[in-house]
């Protein structure tokens, strides 16, 4: 069985990820502030182990890679990632470590005027500057 990492899995992603990650035969590791549970209930968190960690806190120190490398996980999936520092942080820390490392943050990928702006002639026919892969895992799940 593969252990998943998921970091922010008690937000409203995570809320429906997580149970469908424990439904399809994975161990889950959530890591979180500890400051909410998830928004709808689902059976399958009894299933969930939580790690309470503050990001903030642990990157200032520099030691939240690590302690999410030490909970030895096959794949990392972060959900909170806001600045490409803490990205890189991380990803450097996970490096050779995980068989997958999914970031799903909100760095911004344009500068900050375009998205004030909002989309203009030039830009509103533009394509998405990233694309979704997909592959299925043994058991069945899609990821995408």
């Amino acid at each position: 069985m593969s252990k998943v990492v998921i970091i922010g899995g008690s937000g409203h992603v995570g809320t429906y990820l997580v149970p469908r990650l424990v439904e399809a035969g994975f161990e889950v590791v959530n890591v979180s502030r500890g400051q909410r549970e998830a928004y709808a209930p689902n059976a399958a968190w009894k299933e969930v182990r939580g790690v309470t960690l503050d990001r903030e806190a642990e990157e200032k120190a520099g030691t939240f890679g690590r302690k999410v490398r030490e909970l030895k996980p096959d794949i990392v999936i972060d959900m909170i990632c806001f600045t490409p520092g803490s990205a890189k942080h991380l990803a450097e820390a996970l490096k050779g470590q995980v068989s997958h490392f999914l970031h799903c943050g909100t760095s911004p990928s344009r500068p900050p005027r375009w998205r004030r702006a909002g989309p203009s002639a030039s830009t509103a026919s533009r394509r998405p500057r990233s694309r979704a892969i997909s592959s299925t895992r043994p058991g069945g799940m899609a990821f995408l």
